[in-house]
């Protein structure tokens, strides 16, 4: 029975290690996984009955270390410790297991690496979007080639082609070609954040058919989405107070550990009458227009036309859904004026960016009509993002190499 472990270092790279583990399992059900979250508590993992190897505990920066302060804020909470102890956790786990599934940026990858098992990169957070202005690489030489991937993948690009590192799975096909062309083992497969995004129709919205449909993402860690939220609060009702002749709900999506109360007294305190507390969903009005407060992520995301949004991961599966999104930029730890520049190189075409609040209508009204633009918007969103199934095909192939290796040995015994 193989023993795999997925190695992980944030709520996005969790999502993506628990998609590819449940279809591991599906694959393979006899199969050991175990998830170790560097960043976090792991709840993701264990919602899904993926048991938790190694300490685990939700730090100040939850993995963003974006200034001296806040990693002197993770000082204080014990990151030292937390990561020795793990670093020995995985060493003892090693002993006993198989492969590694490192999913993120250099931290995991570099567990992966000194555990000296074999080991496979779901290469999510890096992609050669973030430094390249020219799509086209075909005459591109290979000192040119290599030094895009330096910038791409900066300390992980020293471990690409690490004896052990049986294959990388690259985020998009522009960054698989580069690392394929200076002969690095990549295998882009699709993007795992397009998967577990199919709506759950709870949300019952028939009577605002003919409403414009804006999604809202304050994103997930907090105080500081309480803080997002405020500020798109802002461009709501800037958008309320255009004069654009549209009636609109707003479907803000809620990440389940955001307290609802706080976010309704910052409504309560802009006159948005509560209406209608429902089961999975709270309705508020504001003169013609309304306000739903749901955890129904998936259904917004799809019921939306376009987002007000300041997350990381999230917004990503909405523009992957081929639409378009704006931004503000943010006070941070996360959501800062360089995360949102980094996205929208990330993103292209379909992400905006309103350096305040007050211009969300201005940019809106460039947008919502625009078919043109709409289909274009569609087709980069679809194109950088990937099409759903990556974590199943990831699965299969990790499985078929672990079955060919199993084969292999078992001729040599024979």
């Amino acid at each position: 029975m193989r023993k795999i472990l997925f190695i992980s270092n944030g709520y996005g790279e969790d999502y993506v290690a628990v998609n590819v583990a449940k279809e591991m399992k599906k694959l393979a059900p006899d199969l050991e996984i175990y998830g170790m979250p560097i960043v976090g508590e792991g709840s993701l993992y264990t919602r899904n009955h993926i048991p938790l190897m190694g300490p685990h505990k939700k730090l100040p920066s939850e993995g963003f270390l974006t200034n001296l302060k806040i990693f002197m804020r993770d000082l204080k909470a014990g990151i030292i410790n937390l990561h020795y102890q793990q670093w020995r956790s995985l060493k003892k786990w090693s002993m006993i297991g198989d492969y590694i599934i490192s999913v993120g940026d250099i931290v995991p990858l570099f567990y992966a690496v000194f555990s000296k098992k074999p080991f496979f990169f779901i290469s999510i957070q890096k992609s050669v979007y973030y430094v390249i202005d020219d799509e086209n690489i075909d005459n591109l030489n290979y000192k040119n080639l290599r030094n895009l991937a330096m910038k791409t993948y900066l300390g992980e690009y020293f471990f690409l082609r690490n004896p052990r590192l049986i294959k990388i799975f690259p985020r998009d096909l522009i960054t698989h070609n580069i690392l394929k062309k200076l002969g690095i083992n990549s295998e882009y497969l699709g993007n795992p954040m397009m998967d577990g995004l199919e709506p759950t129709n709870k949300l019952k919205i028939e009577e605002f058919k003919k409403f414009r449909k804006i999604l809202i993402l304050p994103g997930s860690r907090t105080p500081e989405s309480y803080n997002n939220f405020a500020i798109l609060l802002r461009g709501v009702l800037a958008l309320i107070n255009s004069g654009i002749q549209e009636n609109f709900l707003f479907l803000t999506a809620l990440s389940t550990n955001i307290d609802k109360e706080k976010i309704e007294k910052i409504l309560e305190q802009k006159d948005f009458d509560k209406l209608e507390n429902k089961e999975d969903y709270l309705i508020f009005k504001k003169h013609r227009h309304y306000l739903i407060l749901t955890n129904l992520f998936n259904d917004c995301i799809h019921l939306a036309e376009i987002g007000l949004c300041m997350a990381g991961t999230a917004t990503e599966q909405f523009v992957g859904l081929g639409k378009p999104a704006i931004s503000v930029f943010g006070k941070g730890p996360q959501f800062t004026k360089k995360f949102a520049l980094a996205q929208k190189r990330l993103l292209g075409k379909a992400l905006f960016i309103a350096e305040k609040p007050e211009k969300i209508p201005e940019i809106f009204q460039s947008i919502y009509k625009n078919n043109k633009l709409l289909e274009e918007i569609y087709e980069n969103g679809r194109k950088r993002m990937g099409e759903p199934g990556g974590s199943y095909r990831i699965a299969e192939k990790i499985l078929t190499y672990i079955k060919e290796e199993d084969y292999g040995r078992s001729k040599e015994i024979l």
